[in-house]
């Protein structure tokens, strides 16, 4: 049984609870700009103790009374040091307080002077004249603490990310004068001698230390950048031969001013593998396997193998991997592959084998490439055995970012390749083939998409050209509304047979609705053709987007609008394109 004090206290508790409950407080701060108002409001006591559970009209009072001289702290750090504040405390209904606070910053405080002041190699340093071109304040400005704090902190930033570990304020000081009104700023940042690279450190025993050597772009003795060592651990991140990287620079020697250089890798396991399932309507389900062997050598020597089997056919490649000049971008490629594929207008069988010199040229990819193919094929009316020798070019290039989801980017590609009679061939043949696709956000949620492609063939001999080198169009890469490669000129018998030149053409509006569904609207138009006067086929639809946890899902109707009857079929890609 409870005592008569307690008794006592369990009375008074409940007779002052719905006293409690009964004081509601609103805090309005009208015109007030809105990163002043959210200040304010974080050092108002009055807002923030509101909702107090033992909030009374006393102690409402006593925080209203405070409020000015908290007003006035919350205003100095954008530097109104004089605001003309008027405050109410009403109470329009028993138990509901309204609190108003009409605030007017007033002039915020100018700067009648600024000495600034950099070490000389600093003031000579790009990066620093750059950074002094944003400076804050100049004289007859507004001064503001928050800028002031924010530029030092970006001077200490780049001077520990350019090598000036020994910089250091020598003098930062603000002086207020409020009778004045005015504000003086002494900024005097001494950076020291720079340091510079010492000895890079590469701690691994798989790969041959001169091919990791080629990885690293700076040398001993140059200064320090540490936006060099981010690009030099994601550089070794990407050459896939490695499990994890971690660079970081060692202890300094202040007699030199040397930063030694840290390079811990960890291998990959010798053996990769790697297995996929997929369906478009194109392909029909398809399954993919792969082998790899990213380290085959000390070299940094790389084999790929793969097996891919759709209901339309097969194709099996192997790949030798050569890193060369810079390992980053160039490699010689060695490749032997065999493909079969069976479509409504053709039956294709290659067999091929050669090499091919990829490397960049700035922002351009270039691939130089030689193969040898043999070739059964059937064509309408047209079969045989085809052996050419293709030399080839191919260029591209990639703007953008985020190319898992891009809101904007361009993708390009330009390639040319040819056969010749007197160069191990059966035929003579010239073909340029371009391809662009641009990615334009209006909103996060939405997206347009155009895509284009063109490409023309040269020949005096165009029936002995095997499937492989022909244009077809049609199917869901191509013009949706039509089934796979269904599109080209006709033969007597009214098949499909392929066209010298191609033209596709498509736009796409999508919206996305969540970041995992979208919906799509498009309209496409193309065909293989003989001749620039040839009819161009048009197809038109709408479709779902699905970013699974498989991967990406799209499901494209699309009517072909430029048959009779305007037919429509059904697009589904389920994986990667």
């Amino acid at each position: 049984m409870p005592n008569s004090r307690q008794l006592l206290l369990i009375s008074l508790l409940l007779l002052s609870h719905p006293l409690w409950a009964q004081v509601m407080v609103k805090v309005d701060i009208p015109g007030l700009e809105k990163k002043l108002e959210d200040n304010v409001r974080l050092f108002l006591s009055i807002e923030q103790q509101k909702d107090h559970a033992l909030m009374s009209e006393g102690r409402l009072r006593r925080l209203h009374k405070k409020a000015p001289q908290e007003i006035e702290k919350a205003l100095q750090p954008f530097g109104y040091y004089r605001p003309e504040i008027e405050s109410s405390l009403t109470q329009p209904v028993t138990g509901q307080w309204h609190v108003q606070y009409n605030i007017d910053p007033g002039l915020a405080l100018p700067v009648a002077e600024f000495n600034f002041t950099l070490s000389e190699e600093m003031s000579n340093d790009p990066e620093f004249q750059q950074l002094i071109e944003t400076l804050p304040f100049s004289k007859g400005k507004a001064f503001n603490h928050l800028k002031y704090e924010d530029f030092k902190s970006r001077l200490a930033k780049l001077a520990s990310e350019r090598g000036y570990f020994n910089a250091r304020f020598i003098e930062h000081r603000v002086e207020i004068d409020l009778k004045a009104y005015s504000a003086k700023i002494h900024l005097n940042y001494d950076g020291g001698t720079r340091f510079r690279y010492g000895e890079v450190l590469l701690q691994q025993d798989v790969l041959n230390p001169e091919l990791l050597k080629r990885y690293v772009t700076f040398k001993s003795g140059e200064p320090y950048l540490v936006n060099q060592l981010i690009d030099l651990q994601q550089a070794l991140n990407d050459s896939d031969y490695f499990q994890s990287v971690e660079v970081s620079p060692g202890e300094l020697k202040r007699d030199s001013h040397e930063v030694p250089i840290t390079v811990v890798l960890t291998p990959r396991k010798r053996h990769r593998y790697s297995f996929g399932l997929g369906y478009g309507t194109d392909t029909g389900a398809r399954t993919k396997f792969g082998w790899e062997i990213p380290r085959f050598n000390e070299d940094g020597h790389r084999i790929n193998t793969d097996i891919k089997i759709s209901e339309i056919g097969y194709s099996l490649g192997a790949h030798y991997r050569v890193p060369i000049l810079n390992p980053r971008t160039d490699q010689m490629i060695y490749s032997a592959g065999r493909k079969n594929e069976k479509t409504d207008t053709s039956d294709s069988t290659v067999s091929t084998i050669g090499a091919s010199l990829k490397h960049s040229r700035g922002e351009w990819r270039e691939s130089i490439s030689l193969n040898y193919q043999q070739e059964d094929f059937v064509v309408g009316d047209d079969s045989g055995q085809s052996y050419l020798l293709i030399p080839g070019i191919n260029w591209s290039r990639t703007w953008g970012s985020n190319f898992i989801y891009t809101l904007d980017g361009l993708r390009f590609n330009l390639g040319w390749r040819g056969a010749s009679k007197e160069l191990l061939s059966d035929t003579d043949f010239s073909q340029l083939q371009g391809s662009i696709k641009a990615i334009t956000s209006i909103s996060p949620r939405n997206r347009i998409i155009t895509r284009g492609s063109l490409g023309t063939t040269w020949t005096n001999d165009f029936e002995q050209l095997p499937s492989s080198v022909r244009f077809f169009a049609g199917g869901a890469q191509s013009v949706r509304g039509y089934t796979y490669q269904s599109l080209g000129p006709l033969n007597a018998s009214d098949q499909v047979i392929g066209g010298k030149h191609l033209m596709v053409g498509s736009i796409e509006f999508e919206h996305s609705f969540n970041g995992k569904w979208g919906v799509a609207l498009f309209y496409d138009a193309g065909n293989a053709i003989d001749s620039l006067s040839d009819k161009l086929e048009r197809g038109a639809g709408f479709g779902l987007r699905w970013k699974s946890p498989i991967g990406p899902v799209r499901i494209d109707l699309a009517s072909a609008i430029s048959q009779d009857g305007q037919p429509w079929r059904l697009h589904i890609n389920i994986g990667p394109d």
